[in-house]
């Protein structure tokens, strides 16, 4: 057996297991292990600024796309629907923020549900909730210090790729004794908030943000089957040590 064909039959089972768990949970999502408090505390502070009639903010990152983080933009994007339900949009409230004009652009069509023939039509009314505060990072940091003392955040949630200059924002919102979430893709923002910010989530945890904040069959079937075949790999890396260790290989 070579190490290509282990590769495959991982992907055959793969694709197997994510066909049967995506049938069994179709109906009832029963697999509680993905379960994170602090994506429930950040629902829960979402109700709770909308209550106290305080902003809530998303920060879906700097770029769409990085050749360092290629993969954080997207799943910034992906998780974007999940707050763009008409309770979170009925007073206004919402606040989606960015510092690249093409991002915005593409967080308004998501925001809309509306893309045809290459724009939307609908996309000067889709102003209110969308959010440039700056053009760059440092700049953006300007803009969102200041309108973070102007305005009254109870909530701010952190996505996409962003650096060290996060720092700011948590902390002027720290100060308030607000709300503070924060998905830590990049290095260095996992630096600068891992002492900060007590609801923290860093590495292979961000991806699965867009299921942990609304689940569905296809996320629970697809994490399953990432902890079955991670488990089969830390006991084949076992049993290969042993039979190594007693010369058997």
């Amino acid at each position: 057996m070579t190490w290509s064909l282990v590769g495959w039959i991982f992907i055959g089972l793969s694709a197997v297991l994510l066909l049967i768990f995506r049938f069994l949970l179709k109906e009832r999502k029963a697999y509680p292990v993905r379960r994170f408090p602090a994506v429930h505390r950040l629902k829960t502070s979402r109700v709770s600024a909308l209550e106290r009639g305080m902003k809530r903010g998303v920060f879906i990152g700097h770029h769409l796309w990085s050749r360092s983080y290629p993969g954080l933009g997207l799943g910034a994007v992906s998780a974007l629907p999940a707050f763009m339900d008409a309770e979170s949009a009925s007073d206004g409230g919402q606040r989606v923020l960015t510092s690249e004009g093409s991002f915005l652009m593409l967080a308004r069509q998501i925001a809309l549900g509306e893309y045809q023939g290459g724009f939307s039509k609908t996309l000067n009314d889709a102003l209110s909730g969308l959010s440039l505060p700056g053009v760059s990072p440092l700049s953006f940091t300007a803009g969102m210090a200041s309108e973070l003392r102007s305005q009254p955040y109870g909530s701010l949630a952190l996505f996409g790729n962003y650096g060290p200059e996060a720092l700011l924002w948590t902390e002027a919102l720290a100060d308030q004794g607000e709300f503070v979430f924060a998905a830590a893709g990049s290095l260095s923002s996992q630096a600068v908030l891992f002492l900060s910010v007590r609801d923290l989530l860093m590495g292979e945890e961000v991806f699965t943000l867009p299921g942990l904040i609304e689940a569905r069959a296809a996320n629970e079937a697809g994490w399953l089957t990432e902890d079955i075949l991670r488990l089969l790999l830390i006991l084949m890396i076992l049993v290969g040590a042993v039979l190594k260790m007693a010369g058997a290989l």
